[in-house]
This record gives structure tokens, sequence and C-alpha cells, in this order.
């Protein structure tokens, strides 16, 4: 197959931050130099990022070349002459990237024409102890070119490790200046260490103000329909010290009766603890969630839709409150004594709002030798797949790549779908050239229809934190239906499954860095790309309030008899709560028949729920829906 395989962006960033996990946070600082223009949307021919535990804080690009802040607190906490000389550091290391990339090209004797990349990492990982204190783990500091390792540095014998030939001058020519090793050696394990604990305690500063915000909610039981789980959630506080308790009746719960999450990382310095128990249906209104912090003065206690401000004197016997009334669905906000009792204990359940599962962003491209003249079915067609629902399109016929969904044409620019556009019309050619040669090498009619096709992408899964975790990445090439050639992401190298594709293998496989570029987009340009696709998707559905329908149709079993359904549709997050009541009051779920939430297949979701009532009592009917995007209950009642 002629050609080199075109990869939509090659991208690498070999050199990652580690992550924080417990008590163990890291500084590092990443700088990558490419050699040539790639003229991708936030692709710059040279980029530093500092990271605090995998979070960008600081960055520095060739287009702007300007040091700027990418947290809020280091733009608070640092003053302008730290972003100047900041700038200036950037600057200069910018041109020392292009100097000693060109070096490199010419000592490992590269085509300048081909695109090169030089990457730096350095920084320190500590554990953080009880006490707040900081341990120094270790450090690093190490050179990749292409994609592979180059010089590393042994913090522990202060010496450079050169793993390839063409790294040993370097290697000599550093260690022949013991101060320069002494030098990093220092940075590492002390200077490093110290503006890691200056940021963590600017970070610090900022979340300990962050109080926590608590829900409670309830869904039917999975194990019995006359039973609810009730659910608390406490999250975006800082620091970790919540106490949560589930009370009835102002008691609290035994802990052997409640489920615990434990307290877990939110991923942007946060936490979050839920809680939960299973009740009976009827006994809902007497249950509340109370929740303690060290950034409130006074307990929050939330249930049903009252704002509830208790005095200081306050006895958790009695039920003497000053109740506001607030327009929230479901929770009440009730702030007792801080010298309430506590004569049990309790714990809680954390609700996560963002579903989690797994994903997958994919490309796929079709080829056919021929038109078909059929409505819809065209020579080319390019699609983007996210979660399996189309989210852009090409064809041969309008050669425009556009939006298929209302949050790619809002969230991506119009430079996007120009460039988008050559990219396709360029793959298309390629598809062309290419499924012509392919049916000479297999010496197939020209006049059959013979068709050429490429998928690639990845899998992930989302963490409940909303972190994404690297599952598979798969590139494809499929003719007349046959695998042709896949790449094994393991090896970096292509299978050839046919005999006829040995001669495209053989060719690609002689391109490391071909094959080294579309490992690295699999694994991690395409996960960039999946993230930032479903956090544009979770932003507008996120504005997706229920629509509610209620209507009744002639019961199967009974004439007399209707059956009375309430549907709730088109809704974002999945955190919906039906009920169908009788004269306000709400039924007992195991009269009612439900069909679970249920995904919509745009990314929204719908829920229906039915009753079988008598026919001349339908008036009485209502359905009662409740939502994080609403403020008030949906209550839809028939003619």
């Amino acid at each position: 197959m002629s050609g080199v395989m075109e990869v939509s962006s090659v991208w690498i960033l070999l050199l990652l931050g580690v992550p924080a996990h417990g008590g163990r946070h890291s500084l590092f600082y990443t700088y990558t130099c490419l050699s040539q223009p790639l003229s991708l949307p936030g692709i710059h021919e040279f980029i530093a990022l500092g990271m605090l535990d995998d979070r960008v804080i600081d960055y520095y690009d060739s287009e702007t070349q300007v040091k700027v802040p990418k947290q809020d607190w280091m733009k608070e906490k640092m003053p302008q002459d730290y972003w100047e000389k900041g700038t200036q550091s950037r600057k200069s290391k910018e041109q020392w990237f292009r100097v000693n990339l060109e070096i490199l090209m010419e000592r490992m004797r590269h085509n300048k024409t081909d695109l090169h990349v030089l990457q730096w990492k350095h920084g320190c990982v500590v554990d953080e102890g009880a006490d707040g204190s900081l341990k120094f783990v270790r450090g690093f500091s190490e050179y990749a070119y292409d994609g592979t390792e180059f010089l590393s540095f042994d913090e522990k014998n202060s010496r450079w490790i050169a793993p390839v030939q063409a790294a040993v001058p370097t290697k000599m020519k550093w260690d022949e200046v013991p101060i320069l090793n002494q030098y990093t050696k220092g940075y590492l394990e002390k200077e490093c260490v110290d503006w890691l604990s200056k940021f963590m305690e600017y970070e610090k500063e900022t979340l300990m103000k962050k109080s926590p915000v608590v829900h409670q909610f309830a869904k039917k039981s999975v194990t019995d329909s006359s039973k609810r789980t009730l659910s608390c959630l406490a999250t975006n506080f800082y620091p970790e010290d919540v106490q949560m308790h589930l009370r009835k009746s102002r008691t609290f719960l035994p802990e052997h009766l409640v489920t615990s999450s434990a307290i877990r990382p939110n991923g942007d310095g946060t936490y979050q603890l839920r809680k939960s128990v299973e009740i009976m249906q009827d006994e809902e209104p007497f249950y509340d969630c109370y929740v303690t912090h060290s950034t409130t003065e006074l307990p929050i206690v939330i249930k049903g839709d009252v704002l509830s401000i208790g005095s200081s004197s306050e006895s958790h016997t009695t039920s003497g409150e000053t109740v506001t009334r607030i327009p929230a669905p479901t929770d009440v906000l009730s702030i007792g004594s801080s010298s309430e009792s506590h004569t049990t204990s309790g714990e809680t359940v954390t609700r996560i709002p963002a579903p989690t599962g797994r994903h997958s962003l994919f490309y796929t491209y079709t080829c056919l030798s021929q038109p078909l003249n059929l409505p819809g079915i065209h020579e080319f067609i390019a699609l983007g797949m996210l979660d399996d629902r189309v989210i852009d399109y090409y064809d041969s016929e309008t050669q425009v790549k556009v939006p298929k969904q209302d949050w790619m044409k809002e969230k991506m620019p119009q430079d996007y779908w120009e460039k988008g556009t050559q990219s396709r019309k360029s793959k298309e050619q390629w598809f062309r050239v290419n499924l012509e040669i392919l049916m000479e090498r297999m010496r197939h009619n020209k006049t059959d229809l013979h068709v050429l096709q490429w998928r690639h992408g990845c899998v992930v899964d989302e963490g409940a934190d909303g972190s994404l975790t690297f599952v598979k990445g798969i590139s494809e090439y499929a003719y007349d239906s046959t695998e042709f050639l896949s790449f094994d992401t393991e090896n970096s190298r292509w299978i050839a499954p046919v005999q006829a594709a040995e001669p495209t293998k053989m060719k690609w496989d002689e391109v490391p860095i071909l094959n080294q570029y579309t490992k690295s987009y699999l694994e991690k340009e395409c996960v960039d790309w999946l993230s930032k696709f479903m956090e544009y998707e979770k932003e507008t559905l996120m504005k997706k309030s229920p629509v509610v329908h209620q209507f009744a149709k002639k019961s199967v079993t009974d004439s007399s008899k209707r059956t009375l359904s309430c549907l709730a549709t088109n809704f974002y997050p999945e955190d919906v709560q039906m009920h169908l009541r009788k004269s306000r009051t709400f039924l007992p779920e195991h009269l009612v028949t439900s069909s679970a939430i249920r995904p919509n297949g745009d990314g929204t979701y719908q829920l229906k729920k039915s009753v079988e009532i008598m026919q001349d009592e339908e008036p009485l009917y209502d359905c009662y829906v409740t939502h994080s995007t609403t403020e008030l209950p949906i209550v839809i009642k028939g003619a």
C-alpha cells in the first residue's frame, strides 16, 4: 500500500506526572518541542506545563510565549515577577530545545522533513505524613527523543544514564561537570520539594473554604419492592474530616445498618462521602442526613424541601424549629445546635452525580470502489462516534465535515471544522488511491464492488470521580468486510492476518516513529479528545430537565380498569425521582411497575412508571417528578 498512513495528530506526551494517591503528591514540569509545526488546534512547536498531582498549574507555548497560571490559587498567590521571570525562563528553554533538537536530528542522521520530538520531564514525588510533613520519595529528570527514552538522571549516584548509543556523547559531556549534577540532585531532593510544599499550602488555603454540599435522595430497593434505598451525599468539601449520620426521627442509626462509600477524592482536591440505608417506603419522611465539618460552625441537616434553622438550645427530642420554605425539590437544610447530644452513631452514602462506566471514541472511514446510487450511500463516508453516537460526519458528495450533535456545533470552533474538512478530503484521496492498489494486488475485477474500511479509536473506563482509565486502543483495516490489518498497541507493530497485507505491514513497521505515533494517539491523544467530548456533552446535557407526560390506556385484563403511566424523558443526569400519586399521596412502590432508568440514545435518559387504576378514579392521579436541574417538583395531572 503506497503512502504513509495519516495520523490525525502525532502529539506525544510520553513523560507524564505521577498520579497522586492517598498521601502521595508530585510536582512535575514537562517540556515538548516539535521539529516542525503541525497546524493543529492546541498543538504548538513548544509547550511547557507545570503539574501538581496531575493538575496543570501553569502553561507556556511558542505561540503566546507567556507563562500563565492555570489554577485560580496560582494566579492569586504568585506575584507578578514570578510570571515575568518564568516567561523569560520558558523562552530560554524554548531556544535551548530548538538548538538541541537540531543537533539530535543531525547526530541521528534523521530526515529533517519528518516530524521529530524532544521532551523533558523533571520533578519530585513525596509522601505527606499525618502531621502535614512531606517526605521525599524520588526525583525524576529524563529526556525522550521521538517517544523513546534518551537520557535519565540517576539521583542516587549523581550521574546520567544513556540507554541508547546516540545519548552517550551528551551523558559524557554532562557528567564531566560534577557541579551541574550536584545541582540537579539538589533541585530534585530539596528545591522541588520546597516548591511542592508551597504549592500544596496555597492550594489548601483555597480548598479550606470548601464546605460540604449535601443531598438526600431515595430510589426503589433492588431486593424488596416495598422498600427504598435512602442515600445521603456530601461532596466538594475539604479537608476530609467530615462526619455524616443518617437519622430516623432525629435519632442516629446504628453503624451496622448503614452502608458507606468511605471518603473518596473528587479529582479536584475536594472529597465526597455517600452513605445509605434500606427503609420502608412510607417511613421516608422520618429520615434526614446530618453532616458536620470543620468549615461549618453548626451541623447541616438535609430533609425534604424545608430550610430549618434551629435555636442554640434546640432539643432533638421535640420538633421546636423555625421553618422557612426554599425552592428546593427534595431537601431540607436544618442548622442545629453545636451542643446537641449524640446518643448513637450512624453513617451515610455518597451519590455520584456523573454516570460511570465504559466509554469509547471511534472514527470510521468507508470507501467504495464505485458509486451505488442509493440514498445515503456515498463512495466515501467518515464518521466520528462517541459511545456509538455519531458526533461528526463527512461524505464524498457534500465534502464538508459537519457536527451531528448540538454540543459539537456549540463547543468546537469554526477552524476545527475547516481543518477537519481538509483532513477528510485528504483521507478520501488516500483511500481512493489505496483501494485501487489493493484491487490490483488482489487481482480483483474492477467492475465489481470492493470496499476498504478503517476504524481507529480508544476505549476507557470512567471512575467514580470522573477520571478516565485507558482500556484499549484499536486501529484496524478491512477489505471487502474481511480483516486486513490491525495494530498491536502492546508491541507497537502491525498484524497482517492475510498474505496480501504483508507488504503493507512490512512497509509500515519499517517506520518505527509512525508506529510510536499510532500508539501514542490511541493511548493518549484519543483519550484526551474523548475526555474533552464527554465534558462538552455533559455540560450541554446538564441543562436537560425532564419532559413529563401522563397518559392512560385500557387495561388488557379488566375493561373497568385503565393502566395509568407517567413518562419522564430527555433528562440528564440520571438522578430523577418519580412518584405516582393518588389524591396527592405517594403510591406504595410495590403497586407500581417501573421500566427503570434507561438511555435514550442521545446521552439523555427516560423513566416510565405505571399502575392499574379504576377508570373513574383517573382524575385523582398525578405524576410527581424531581430532578437536579429543577428547583421545584414537576407535577403533571390528566385532564
